[in-house]
């Protein structure tokens, strides 16, 4: 019990929000609902952090990709954990993808998100800049509809 440490608020909106979704999969309206009002009511007491800057976030995600990925990947193949290793080689793609989307970003600003769209799959992270979701998820290939849009407010 040692690794046991407490949630950040951040991390409990997340876990609540993917509960929600879990729960409205199984048909479960009344705790999906419950969910969503844990989730919306941790990501209210959420705070941006104090003095992050965007390079920051870009320097988190290639640690990711040079040296997590690797380490993470050893042990699920040495565990023999096949369900790991397939998600972890989504995750990677889509940290891939997101390490290029922040550097377009760092180069065209703003412009890179005018007069188009957001959308992330919801079942692998994908991130898509366009006017319409593909059809399927490049990464894990989940229908369209998976591809959820996200609000200009939240980019």
């Amino acid at each position: 019990m040692d690794d046991m440490h407490e949630l950040s608020v951040e991390s409990l909106s997340a876990l609540c929000s993917n509960l929600a979704k879990a729960c409205s999969k199984q048909l479960r309206t009344e705790e999906a609902s419950l969910f969503d009002q844990l989730a919306s009511y941790y990501k209210s007491k959420s705070k941006l952090p104090e003095g992050k800057q965007f390079t920051d976030y870009s320097a988190l995600v290639l640690k990711e990709l040079n040296k997590d990925y690797a380490e993470i990947s050893q042990q699920a193949a040495a565990d023999g954990d096949r369900g790991s290793l397939r998600a972890l080689t989504w995750g990677e793609k889509v940290s891939k993808i997101l390490k290029s989307l922040l550097d377009r970003y760092e180069k065209q600003k703003d412009s890179l998100l005018e007069n188009t769209n957001v959308f992330v799959c919801e079942i692998c992270g994908f991130i898509y800049i366009g006017n319409l979701p593909p059809e399927i998820c490049p990464i894990c290939k989940v229908p369209g509809f998976k591809m959820m849009k996200i609000q200009k407010e939240s980019v």
